[in-house]
């Protein structure tokens, strides 16, 4: 049986756990808020043989062109370029996935191949929503040397027609690089031949 002095110390101790719980909600909304303000970017996954790595792209922006991480590409003369590693042998086939963030608009994926009559850009541009992963093949002909990809932002530049000016160009939001050179390759002519569009 509780003597009135008891049921005291349960209420004030009830009060107590009631202020610590509160308290905890309201820390752990203030790091999760913290958190999405922190937010890192979006990755690109890679998969060359065995090896998974994830690109992480040059520099990120929202869809127009706000809110760029680590700096506006508008802004600077020279954006240094983040180049991840990850060698496709010959005969191999290189896979690319990209997040929601870069697929739910255009994104481009331009290719580099080596042959025996030179160097070559193979560019494919995919619709909104319709293809998270590309694959690269890397054969004896045509050795895959690297690919890039491109998340297209909303923002035309240098374009005073609009939408129809033959001088704008669309802004991307973001671009990642991936150095796909097979180990101990060497390029056998450098000469450089017109992209391609897939």
């Amino acid at each position: 049986m509780l003597h009135s002095g008891d049921k005291k110390v349960l209420a004030k101790l009830a009060a107590a756990v009631a202020v610590v719980v509160v308290a905890i909600a309201v820390v752990t909304t203030v790091l999760m808020a913290t958190a999405d303000d922190a937010e890192t970017p979006p990755t690109v996954s890679v998969q060359a043989g065995d090896e998974l790595v994830r690109a992480e792209p040059s520099y990120w922006c929202a869809l127009d062109m706000t809110d760029c991480r680590p700096t506006d590409p508008r802004q600077v003369e020279t954006l240094p370029v983040n180049v991840v590693r990850a060698p496709a042998p010959i005969g191999s086939t290189l896979l690319v996935s990209v997040p929601h963030e870069v697929a739910e608009g255009p994104w481009m994926a331009i290719a580099q191949y080596a042959t025996p009559r030179g160097v070559y850009r193979a560019i494919d541009i995919e619709p909104s929503e319709r293809t998270y992963t590309k694959k690269f093949p890397s054969r004896p002909d045509a050795v895959l040397l690297g690919v890039e990809v491109w998340s297209v932002s909303t923002v035309l530049q240098n374009a005073p027609d609009g939408i129809e000016s033959l001088d704008g160009s669309i802004l991307m939001r973001g671009t990642y690089t991936i150095d796909t050179v097979p180990d101990h390759f060497r390029i056998p002519n450098p000469t450089e031949l017109p992209d391609r569009r897939n």
